[in-house]
């Protein structure tokens, strides 16, 4: 396995391969796979806004392949996003989502180019339609629905890829998929967690240089308006893709620095993420 990363637009993304799992002697063109989906991921300029560096969003894709023939590929990807907190060297993760339904064609040094009127191909479809997800969920985090145009544009990826007839983009309601994830996202029947992201982020996390006690107070209340999506969908995927990204952090946040009152907090988080209670108990 090798790690590539290249100047970014929006995106300062390390992508990598791991093809250990097939036991395939020559693996030039999984390097070159490599190479030619981060220049892809990073050099192309997926908004009409100006990004400076420190603007930049540091991701990274993990691509493990379980399946490799001529030019067909399958396997699973690994994607994680963070972004800066205000006033501090941390970052803080915001996305962190593994889709176990990639596959797609590449004949080495084939060109990989993005035109958002077409379908061209899978793999262009899903590297598009990650790009777009973590570059929506991350303005989301600055400004209230800030990345709306975003992660619509994923869900317009979605479209015009299920004439492909891969699998990950279909309709789909009983498990989590591309579709089902921005189609989620999107709805207003599940507006909490864009509230979240952009109050937990923006009106919490980066105030914690400024004022620590209210910084944390902000945090479990975000936290806490999680009730009333859990009242109208209890089983809601949202749930699990915040705190896949943010289980950790959280337990980080309330075992540090000035005491605040968790009990009604933890109670909620066991209640609406029973999977991470080990991880609960230890605020």
């Amino acid at each position: 396995m090798s790690l590539t990363s290249v100047k970014a637009q929006e995106l300062n993304c390390t992508f990598s391969i791991n093809a250990d799992q097939i036991g395939v002697s020559n693996k030039q063109v999984f390097q070159t796979l490599e190479v030619a989906l981060t220049e892809f991921l990073n050099q192309q300029q997926w908004t009409n806004k100006v990004y400076e560096n420190q603007e930049k969003i540091d991701c990274g894709m993990t691509l493990i392949i379980s399946s490799y023939s001529n030019t067909s590929f399958s396997g699973t990807l690994q994607v994680n996003a963070v972004r800066p907190v205000y006033g501090s060297n941390y970052k803080t993760p915001i996305f962190n989502f593994k889709d176990d339904a990639i596959s797609f064609e590449y004949t080495e040094f084939e060109p990989l180019i993005y035109n958002a009127s077409i379908y061209q191909s899978n793999l262009i479809s899903l590297m598009s339609y990650y790009a777009y997800m973590i570059i929506g969920l991350d303005a989301d985090t600055f400004s209230l629905k800030g990345g709306e145009p975003y992660l619509k544009q994923a869900f317009d990826i979605v479209n015009l890829a299920q004439s492909g007839n891969y699998s990950g983009w279909e309709p789909e309601r009983n498990s989590l998929n591309r579709n089902l994830l921005v189609d989620l996202i999107l709805a207003n029947g599940h507006r909490e967690y864009r509230n979240v992201l952009y109050g937990y982020h923006r009106l919490g996390m980066d105030q914690f240089s400024v004022d620590e006690i209210s910084a944390k107070d902000e945090v479990l209340n975000q936290l806490m308006s999680f009730e009333n999506l859990y009242k109208r969908s209890q089983n809601s995927f949202l749930f699990r893709i915040f705190f896949d990204a943010k289980s950790d952090e959280i337990v980080d946040v309330f075992n540090s620095g000035p005491n605040v009152e968790v009990k009604d907090l933890k109670k909620m988080l066991n209640k609406i993420s029973a999977t991470n209670s080990l991880k609960w108990e230890k605020i």
